[in-house]
């Protein structure tokens, strides 16, 4: 096992180009009030699919983005991608990934899947796999499509989005060291989707009553296991990445957890793209990125429905500077866009009712 530090080697996303502003949702719909989605859960629009996209072309957009970061990508030896929403029920798609990347099939890869923390799940697993010396470098990928797995008229189509964020692990030249690791995990029905069913469901009471025993419950025990670990107070960090269902969802974690506004602002991207479901802890944590200082300190939490919750320590390196130009920045992501209505978003995302195609494979 190497005892050389583990982090960060390189960082990018991707995220739909076009967009639905939540307006058109909610006139539609009438199930909710525009002061609750744009004001109290701070969310103006939302993500809608190209025709064919899906988690894996978005996945393969991340990756290519953070290896224009890196140049060189010959040491990358091991692939995890990490989704609830994987376009195939029974064949993995990190080996098609693997593929449209060019990387060697002799590339260990795997699907980590079903939770919307799979993303952090794929980065535990690559930092594991660098840190016993099984890979040089790894690549961590959090994608999923949850606006085309929401029903139309459910009470969160108004913020379900999609994106990928890919992270690459290794122990040289890195751009922000991971000081510690810890989950915290149990079983729980707050949010699912069985087999043979295309759209998400939860099974338990909506608002906070879910959140108590879900999101705030796992997000304040990981991230106080992870601070007890590392002999730290949340003060200690600079920065602070929470699962982003809604700007409200990071905010309402800020506050359960006592993290000031200066700590956990800078990662929010979700007022102009939606929940990202298993990319979001990535888009947040390159959001911060692309604005860190060498020796600032990030926190990063994940929340998984079902799965609990990954907090993870970073510190950023002089490294940083020198890559974080290579690629497009989040907020180069976010404003590039087109605003479409609601019949197209619709169209785009297969939600209107038509005859089965055999040769169909996003359905």
């Amino acid at each position: 096992m190497s005892n050389q530090k583990v982090g960060l080697v390189s960082y990018g996303i991707s995220a739909p180009y076009y967009r639905l502003a939540v307006d058109e949702i909610i006139e539609l719909w009438m199930n909710s009030s525009l002061d609750t989605i744009k004001v109290s859960q701070g969310v103006l629009e939302r993500g809608v699919l190209s025709q064919d996209e899906d988690g894996n072309t978005l996945a393969v957009a991340a990756v290519k983005e953070s290896f224009k970061r890196m140049g060189d990508t010959g040491k990358v030896q091991a692939l995890y991608y990490g989704t609830c929403t994987n376009p195939y029920d029974s064949r993995p798609s990190s080996t098609m990934i693997l593929e449209a990347l060019g990387l060697p099939y002799r590339t260990k890869c795997c699907d980590l899947q079903f939770s919307m923390k799979s993303g952090t799940a794929a980065l535990i697993h690559a930092a594991a796999m660098v840190q016993a010396g099984l890979a040089q470098q790894a690549v961590a990928i959090g994608a999923d499509t949850v606006n085309r797995h929401t029903a139309p008229g459910d009470l969160v189509e108004p913020y379900a989005s999609a994106a990928a964020g890919a992270l690459v692990v290794g122990t040289q030249d890195l751009a922000a060291t991971i000081d510690g690791m810890e989950s915290y995990s149990s079983d729980l029905s707050d949010g699912f989707r069985v087999e043979g069913e295309r759209y998400l469901r939860t099974g338990m009471l909506l608002g906070s009553a879910k959140n108590e025993v879900g999101l705030d419950a796992h997000t304040k025990v990981a991230v106080e296991a992870l601070l007890q670990k590392l002999d730290a107070k949340l003060s200690d960090f600079h920065y602070v990445v929470f699962q982003q269902n809604t700007p409200g969802t990071a905010r309402h974690c800020a506050k359960l957890l006592g993290a000031a506004d200066s700590q956990y602002k800078p990662a929010i991207y979700a007022d102009r793209l939606g929940d990202t479901g298993s990319a979001a802890p990535f888009v947040g944590l390159a959001k911060v990125l692309d604005q860190a200082k060498a020796g600032e300190r990030i926190l990063l939490c994940a929340y998984g429905y079902g799965a609990g919750a990954d907090a993870i320590a970073l510190t950023v390196t002089p490294e940083l500077e020198k890559i974080r130009a290579g690629a497009r920045s989040v907020d180069q992501w976010l404003e590039r866009k087109e605003m479409v209505d609601y019949k197209k978003a619709m169209k785009l995302e297969y939600k209107y009712l038509r005859h089965s195609y055999p040769l169909n494979a996003y359905l």
